[in-house]
């Protein structure tokens, strides 16, 4: 007799399926798929927004360049010398919500998402102008081309008569809604080849390393939780009937989970005997953990490091907790440099002529639309005296102090070097 006991799951963490997210269409045209009659889906399950903010919640470090790369393209926030754009800034719509925030949203789902929307709203005359953030994942585009369309929940989608479903023209086309207002819907989308509807994010080419950083953490969370139990095989010999396999599996289940309900990952075998007092093979436990653990924690930290370079992103910049390199003034003043050259302006540009061409339909001309920008730590320049910078810095100075009277390059003579420099 052979009785085989069920195995327990140990843990409802994999019913986040990673998989989804790689199934992509080569292309999103959609002139021969009858299957779609009014929106162009976006991914093989329109699931794919769905899926890329899954990962952005459940990845650490994914999550950490993503809030990284958001906090440095908005800079210090935007401002301007014009007092109505100003006021735009200010209250660009009727909520209160200052534009800042609001752009803050935007900059997150594009990078998240490769495709961001706004809302404009207007009356007829085009004589005020009102700008919302939707979320990009409710919004995909209808296969005319020429509308958004918006749903709360495209898992639960009905149909083109579905109530919940809102149509909205794309910018430049404005179209009155229920509200006796006018709408229309600005998309900016990150470029991809053969994709004509939908932007991808910049990082989707390394997405499998998100997703192995992702199965990590949820594998070391498993082992954490199962009290870092090993599953295995237990074979217990000198069971011959199904009222000691029960008593047997009745006992089991009271020490199974004892340090932690988890802790249960063991498959149990009984045997019979052969015959009278003669047993098969003598109890054991057969280890089904063949994967050195050496090899898992090597994966985990492969992926996260080059989640840095899947971003195109810095690794100064992003609050990656197993640099090694400290606290390098130099390096990250650097960095910040070629981030401010290559990534954070390119995509304050895309913002700034979107909002300048969508906004002037209505009206509002922006002028000396800017952002803010400051790097992460500072620079002490060189040709100041020591009592500018101090008081620069807002500290106590004394302009007839002698030592505070020398340059901070002169300074940088006496002491061995600028890392050790106290003003």
């Amino acid at each position: 007799m052979v009785k085989q006991a069920k195995k327990v799951p140990s843990s409802r963490c994999f019913e986040f399926n990673f998989t989804p997210v790689l199934n992509l269409f080569d292309t999103d045209r959609v002139d021969l798929r009858v299957n779609y009659q009014d929106y162009v889906p976006f991914g093989d399950d329109n699931a794919l927004p769905r899926q890329l903010i899954k990962l952005a919640r459940e990845v650490p470090v994914h999550r950490a360049i993503l809030n990284s790369k958001t906090n440095y393209i908005l800079g210090q926030g935007i401002q301007s010398s014009d007092s109505t754009t100003q006021r735009f800034i200010d209250f660009p719509n009727n909520h209160k919500e200052p534009f800042w925030y609001t752009l803050k949203k935007l900059v997150f789902d594009y990078l998240t998402f490769g495709n961001c929307y706004y809302e404009l709203v207007s009356n007829q005359k085009r004589s005020f102008v009102f700008i919302y953030h939707q979320d990009s994942t409710r919004v995909r585009l209808h296969v005319d081309g020429k509308h958004a369309l918006v749903h709360p929940c495209w898992e639960l989608y009905k149909g083109k008569d579905d109530k919940d479903l809102q149509a909205i023209s794309l910018f430049p086309t404005f179209s009155k809604g229920p509200d006796g207002l006018y709408h229309s819907m600005v998309q900016i989308k990150d470029y991809e080849p053969e994709f004509y509807y939908y932007g991808i994010p910049s990082y989707f080419a390394g997405i499998r390393n998100i997703i192995i950083s992702g199965l990590t953490n949820i594998w070391n969370q498993t082992r954490l939780e199962s009290s870092f139990a090993t599953p295995g095989l237990l074979v217990i010999p000198g069971v011959n009937s199904d009222e000691a396999a029960d008593e047997l599996d009745a006992l089991f289940q009271q020490y199974k989970g004892a340090l932690s309900p988890k802790a249960n990952e063991i498959i149990i075998q009984y045997l019979s005997d052969l015959g009278p007092g003669i047993s098969s093979q003598e109890a054991k436990f057969i280890s089904f953990n063949r994967n050195e653990e050496d090899n898992w924690t090597e994966l985990h930290k492969q992926a996260e490091i080059s989640l840095i370079t899947i971003h195109n992103w810095f690794r100064t910049l992003t609050p990656y907790s197993d640099d090694k390199s400290g606290f390098e003034t130099a390096r990250i003043l650097n960095e910040y440099e070629i981030a401010i050259a290559t990534v954070i302006n390119p995509v304050q540009q895309i913002f700034v002529q979107s909002l300048q061409t969508s906004l002037q339909e209505c009206g509002l001309f922006l002028k000396d639309f800017e952002f803010i920008n400051e790097p992460p730590v500072s620079r002490i320049n060189p040709m100041k005296y020591v009592w500018e910078v101090r008081r620069d810095s807002g500290l106590d100075y004394d302009k007839n102090d002698p030592v505070q009277k020398l340059l901070v390059l002169q300074l940088k003579n006496i002491y061995p070097s600028s890392d050790t420099l106290q003003i």
